[in-house]
Parts: C-alpha cells; sequence; structure tokens
C-alpha cells in the first residue's frame, strides 16, 4: 500500500503555552514522523494562540467554541489519508507518528490510538495510562487524551464529530466502534499533560469525571454537564 498520509486536527482555547511545543514537534523529524498537514481551529482564543499557530505553519481556522464543533471544522480542512486528532497538550514522541504511519499500511486498520504517557510521577498517573490503554484494546474506545487516529473515508462515513461541547470524542469513538476495532499502536506513545489533575486535584477531578461519564451515558445533555467542567485556565506569561 501507499505510503498513507497524516494529517492532524488539533481544537485549541487560549493555548500559548502548550501549542508551540505540540507543533515543533509535528514538524520535526524525518518525513515519516511528520505530520503532512496541520489544521487549529480556534475557539476564540484571546492570547497568542492564533499568532503562535500560523508562526509555525499550521492552518488556522476560527469557529465556533466546543470541542465537538471545532475538530469538525478542523478535519473538513484535511484531505490526508489518517485523521489524527489530538489536544493541544498532547505530544506525540518521537517516532510515534513514523509507527502510526506503518500501522495505518495495513489496509485492514481503520482507527487507532496511541498509548498515554502522562507527565508527572507517581502511582496515579501510571494507573491513569494503564486503564486508558486497557479502554483501547479492551473494548475499542478511544477518548481524545489517547490520539484518535482514523481513515478519512471511515471518519466521513460515519458521520464525523457532532457538535458537542463535552464527550464529543466518547460519542464519536462509540460509532466507529461499530464498524471498525480500534488498535493501540506498539511503541507510539502520547504525552499527556497532567495539568488538570494537579490543579483540580487528582482524586477530586477523577471522581468528577466518573459521574459527568455516567450522566452522558444515561442520557444527560453535554451542554449541561459541561457547567461542571471547568476549562483550563493558566496565566499569561
Amino acid at each position: 500500500m501507499a505510503r498513507p498520509t497524516l494529517g492532524v486536527a488539533i481544537c485549541a482555547l487560549d493555548e500559548q503555552r502548550a501549542l508551540p511545543r505540540l507543533l515543533e514537534r509535528l514538524n520535526c523529524g524525518d518525513s515519516d514522523d511528520r505530520a503532512d498537514a496541520i489544521v487549529v481551529a480556534d475557539g476564540g482564543s484571546r492570547d497568542r494562540t492564533v499568532e503562535l499557530a500560523r508562526a509555525a505553519g499550521a492552518r488556522v481556522i476560527a469557529c465556533e467554541r466546543g470541542r465537538g464543533t471545532q475538530l469538525a471544522a478542523a478535519a473538513r480542512e484535511l484531505d490526508t489519508d489518517v485523521l489524527v486528532f489530538l489536544h493541544a497538550d498532547c505530544v506525540p514522541a518521537p517516532s510515534a507518528l513514523a509507527l502510526l504511519r506503518s500501522a495505518f499500511e495495513e489496509r485492514e486498520l481503520a482507527v487507532a490510538a496511541f498509548a498515554q504517557r502522562v507527565e508527572a510521577p507517581g502511582l496515579f498517573y501510571r494507573l491513569v495510562e494503564r486503564a486508558a490503554n486497557v479502554r483501547v484494546r479492551a473494548f475499542g474506545l478511544v477518548y481524545g487524551d489517547s490520539g484518535l487516529a482514523v481513515r478519512r473515508e471511515l471518519y466521513q462515513r460515519v458521520g464525523g464529530f457532532r457538535p458537542l461541547v463535552l464527550f464529543e470524542d466518547v460519542e464519536l469513538s462509540r460509532r466507529l466502534r461499530r464498524s471498525s476495532r480500534a488498535r493501540l499502536v506498539a511503541g507510539a506513545e502520547l504525552a499527556v499533560s497532567a495539568r488538570r489533575w494537579q490543579r483540580e486535584g487528582a482524586l477530586r477531578a477523577t471522581l468528577r469525571n466518573w459521574m459527568l461519564m455516567a450522566a452522558f451515558l444515561a442520557g444527560a445533555d453535554p451542554a449541561r454537564l459541561v457547567r461542571r467542567y471547568p476549562p483550563h485556565s493558566e496565566p499569561s506569561p
């Protein structure tokens, strides 16, 4: 099979601290370990996010705030074989994109994820990593902080991201699972920021997330649930 092209879609909102590191990584390395196209969907940043993204060579589009809306908008701008959806504070490790690209040379593979590596010491974070990886392997569910990678044809066929402000990744992943089983790409790690756990408290944030997830799966409106899921807030330098 011909070398598959990788396009990266990123949703951003006031990410001037985190985004440059991700964009630098996506633009470095050999041709197999770099993104072929990068689109940043900005939800109305008031800091230098847009300026820094453009300076790094990314295509920037402005759209309504909301992760589902932003990621859907970014995906529409990409015509690559594979769409890779990343949070602004998640960074593929060296060689991770090359391993992902190699995995998609198999025609049978349609959905994949990176292995999580939370950037903080401690048993709690090792358990978070293990749980995320088990979720992909055992249940075929890929959430946003595992870096969803999907063939563009399948993404379009299932309808892509819905305009949800929360759990857009869960909702799409469940639809994708009906068509194709996700694979955790061996050796392809994704560095995940621990900022939310550290700011809110690991146990408090985890319990809150579990409760919100249970409510969502029971049919609660994400627009109401998001009120209990505060956005990240970092002081400008």
